[in-house]
């Protein structure tokens, strides 16, 4: 598990909004990849000086012959089966080029180390060097440092690729407040459930003053790229399986330090 702290090179003002954005479970290189939907959102975070984001992991479908969830079928056709942890990187490399400077770091997930299981290739590591971005590896703090003149506020993130085969909401939710009660943060982000799902533990804390406030654990499951049920394609393990549809999208949490305030939107 990582341990970094990340400033942010701008002064705020007392009412200014940070937004911090997890992207993650892209799963680039397949069919049923919804990139013009992620590009999007891209687009979105570029125009947005103060936005940051987090890489969640599974940026890239990373499926190869040797993988038993390994279909031809389902391959999209830029890929070159014959090196595909290289053509993954290549694409990821150039969606995310546009906001590489708004990055904090990548979060490795299960489908890159599957893939160097089977394949012998660092395909998270490359994708960090082109970019020029921290590895977070799988799991990370990040402290979150802010200023408005002489005044310091640092934030607490827990960020994780994470894990589970949960399928209904309700146990995913589950899953996040009981991995928000590991840990001594105020904000959480989880993906690999492909849910958006966000979540509210009640905290409470003294402030500077030796007052007891109310200063909620924030959470969120961060969505996904990938759309279970796909027309005119051939059908994903998802829909195979018969999941639920994939929310498509990711959340975005605000911070405005000033006022000691988070919240999340999916």
């Amino acid at each position: 598990m990582e341990v970094i702290r990340y400033d942010f090179d701008l002064k705020c003002h007392r009412s200014t909004e940070y937004h911090l954005h997890g992207l993650g479970d892209l799963h680039s290189g397949t069919v049923h990849c919804c990139e013009e939907h992620f590009k999007a959102k891209v687009k979105k975070i570029q125009e947005d000086k103060y936005a940051r984001w987090i890489g969640m992991g599974d940026l890239g479908e990373y499926i190869a012959p040797k993988d038993k969830r390994w279909d031809a079928d389902v391959i999209a056709p830029w890929v070159d089966k014959g090196d595909i942890g290289y053509s993954l990187e290549q694409r990821i490399e150039k969606l995310l080029s546009p906001i590489k400077t708004q990055c904090i770091g990548l979060l490795k997930g299960n489908h890159e180390i599957t893939y160097a299981q089977h394949n012998d290739g660092k395909v998270h590591e490359h994708v960090c060097d082109r970019l020029g971005v921290q590895n977070l590896q799988y799991s990370a703090f990040i402290d979150l440092a802010f200023a408005r003149g002489s005044n310091r506020y640092v934030y607490r993130v827990v960020a994780t690729h994470g894990s589970g085969g949960a399928i209904t909401d309700s146990a995913k939710l589950i899953r996040l407040e009981r991995w928000m009660n590991s840990f001594d943060a105020r904000i959480f982000l989880h993906a690999h459930t492909h849910a958006n799902i966000n979540a509210s533990v009640p905290t409470l804390a003294v402030n500077d003053a030796g007052r007891i406030v109310s200063r909620d654990k924030i959470g969120a499951m961060t969505g996904c790229w990938f759309s279970t049920y796909t027309q005119d394609v051939p059908p994903s393990y998802g829909e195979q399986k018969t999941f639920p549809p994939s929310a498509i999208g990711s959340p975005v949490f605000t911070i405005v330090p000033d006022h000691d305030f988070v919240s999340v939107q999916s």
